[in-house]
């Protein structure tokens, strides 16, 4: 039996290979019948592509900025929302988002003058970054400085600075036919100027006459006196007449090129729009459309004297090169030094620890510029306070506040002096008081109707209070005080008499409706009145008494017009001026 078992086994194994011999061949699979496997997608090692948006506060508000990325890079940086100020922080809104693309980096240099805006951008990117998931180790690496490169350039002009006086002078040369090249040190321009927050005076003009008659601020005659007196009898007479008698020319060249300015509520000054960032961005772009080059982060380090004359500038540019402009004339427009503390303090030992409102520009480079090819130097020790200076911010308030109807008060709650008196007088009487500093107390007619005013509510400075009793509570002191002194301020103003410090307000609104708004104040170094020894035309006196042939100032780099105390709003009338005034003469120099 198990024998047949066995050959029964052998015969299917035969008969199972005999079967699979005869069988086709199997065909391959096709690739139709089943996708093939593949190992699912992963995720990028890098960043999630996309958007992402970043909100950090700037200067005046939030800085609303989108930051599109893919999975290595920052693609594009974009500012979709700002309330930045115009000619300062909109200059980092412009500039600051292709660095970051170009360096894909955070750590990138801010715009200078605008670096409370650069570095609200700056935060907000990063903050996209690291929302994407970045490896902020690679997006926070310094970007490799530019390779220095040199460069020449010809002109006509050549301009140094950017304030007010500078692109005043510079277009004006340019439309008396002129080619000019104005250089500035900072990534923008602006200088000083920018941060200017008032008009600018005029007197004698057409328009004010007709509307007020002849009073201390319309008529030249009575202006000049007070400028006189306000400096102290320590200015140049003759540059004083010119300024004054030439002020409401210069208010119509403003119009002649498209500028809008107009004249205040009580005529006794001008203004622009946007007062003085709305000057420097729309004079800016008139010389730029009127064919001016405009060279930017480059510091003049020499002017170049040839056969006596000035011939020109050389200047360091930002990446370290040496740029040479060659010139037939030299306009210096460079700004005073109330952000040179060191200089400061070494002129006047009392100034010793005071802040200052000025642009980080203003640090006397001119001066020096000027001293070095033999320009005469005055007054360098005349420095002005400006009375009403927030600290820590080093705001300055302006002086439309208190000419507006607001009141001094001292920390016990009274008033203590003529609020609109020259500045140094205002200033001296707030040191006197028991801890050095004042407040300045409004009410909401005066904030609704000052844009200045609400600025600095939007920046967080003002404090707000339903009642006066609030504000006593804030201040600490007895109600009944505070309530006595603005009621006594209002009955001066009924009466329009200021029997206790003899004010001469304008008396348009009282303050007994509230809300109030309060801001603490002391004197900020504000103005320097001295330095560059000029004439009528513009022109740089020599150490010699001699005019330097070829050299032209203007503004607050030369000395003379303010004498011992600046005027609040000779400023700009000044730049206005005398920047015209050296445009004219330069240009008219360059073709003879």
């Amino acid at each position: 039996m198990k024998k047949n078992l066995k050959k029964i086994m052998i015969l299917m194994l035969v008969l199972a290979f005999l079967l699979s011999a005869c069988s086709p061949a199997p065909q391959p699979t096709t690739a139709t019948t089943a996708a093939p496997t593949t190992a699912p997608p992963t995720e990028p090692s890098g960043m999630k592509p996309g958007k992402y948006i970043g909100e950090v506060r700037g200067y005046n508000a939030m800085v609303k900025v989108e930051t599109e990325v893919d999975a290595d890079k920052i693609l594009s940086v974009t500012v979709v929302d700002h309330k930045e100020t115009l000619g300062i922080g909109t200059n980092a809104v412009d500039l600051m988002p292709q660095k970051f693309v170009d360096a894909q980096s955070v750590a990138v240099d801010v715009v200078t003058g605008a670096t409370a805006t650069s570095l609200a951008i700056t935060f907000s990117v990063r903050s996209a970054l690291e929302q994407a998931g970045a490896d902020m180790a690679t997006f926070t690496v310094k970007p490799a400085p530019p390779t220095p490169k040199d460069a020449a350039y010809d002109a006509g002009v050549v301009v140094i600075g950017g304030g007010i006086a500078g692109l005043t002078s510079a277009l004006q040369a340019t439309l008396n036919g002129a080619k000019v090249i104005l250089v500035e040190k900072m990534d923008v321009v602006g200088g000083n100027s920018i941060r200017s927050s008032g008009g600018f005076n005029v007197a004698g003009h057409p328009q004010q006459i007709e509307a007020i008659g002849l009073t201390q601020r319309t008529d030249p005659e009575q202006f000049i006196e007070f400028t006189m007196k306000g400096g102290h009898q320590m200015n140049d007479p003759a540059l004083v007449r010119y300024m004054v008698e030439n002020s409401a020319a210069a208010f119509d060249w403003l119009a002649t090129i498209g500028m809008e300015p107009r004249f205040g509520e009580s005529k006794t000054g001008g203004s622009v729009p946007g007062n003085a960032p709305g000057l420097v961005v729309g004079l800016e772009e008139r010389f730029k459309e009127a064919g001016g080059v405009i060279l930017l982060g480059t510091k003049v380090t020499e002017i170049v004297m040839k056969d006596g004359a000035a011939a020109g500038v050389i200047a360091t540019s930002k990446d370290g090169g040496t740029v040479t402009v060659s010139a037939k004339a030299v306009v210096l427009a460079a700004g005073g030094f109330g952000a040179n503390l060191d200089m400061v303090t070494e002129l006047d030992p009392s100034l010793k620890g005071f802040v200052t409102n000025n642009s980080p520009s203003a640090t006397g480079d001119g001066i020096a510029l000027a001293q070095n090819v033999g320009a005469a130097i005055r007054d360098l020790n005349e420095i002005q306070i400006h009375p009403t200076v927030h600290n820590p911010s080093s705001t300055m308030v302006t002086e439309g506040a208190r000419s507006a109807g607001a009141i001094l008060i001292n920390t016990s709650g009274k008033r203590f002096t003529d609020e609109v008196n020259f500045r140094d007088v205002v200033s001296a009487a707030i040191l006197e008081q028991d801890q050095g500093f004042a407040y300045i107390l409004m009410n909401q007619d005066l904030v609704d109707t000052n844009t200045n005013i609400q600025g600095y509510y939007n920046i967080g400075l003002l404090k707000k209070f339903d009642t006066l009793a609030e504000v006593a509570a804030f201040m600490k002191i007895d109600a009944a005080v505070i309530q006595e002194t603005v009621d006594t301020w209002n009955s001066y103003v009924a009466n329009k008499n200021d029997p206790e410090f003899k004010s001469q307000f304008d008396w348009r609104r009282d303050l007994s409706k509230g809300p109030y708004y309060t801001i603490d104040v002391a004197p900020g170094i504000h103005h320097t009145m001295g330095g560059v020894v000029i004439n009528t035309n513009g022109e740089v006196i020599s150490t010699t008494g001699d005019i330097i042939p070829g050299l032209f100032a203007c503004g607050e780099v030369t000395g003379g017009v303010h004498g011992g105390n600046r005027v609040g709003g000779n400023a700009i009338t000044d730049c206005l001026v005398y920047g015209m005034t050296a445009g004219i003469n330069s240009a008219a120099y360059v073709k003879n």
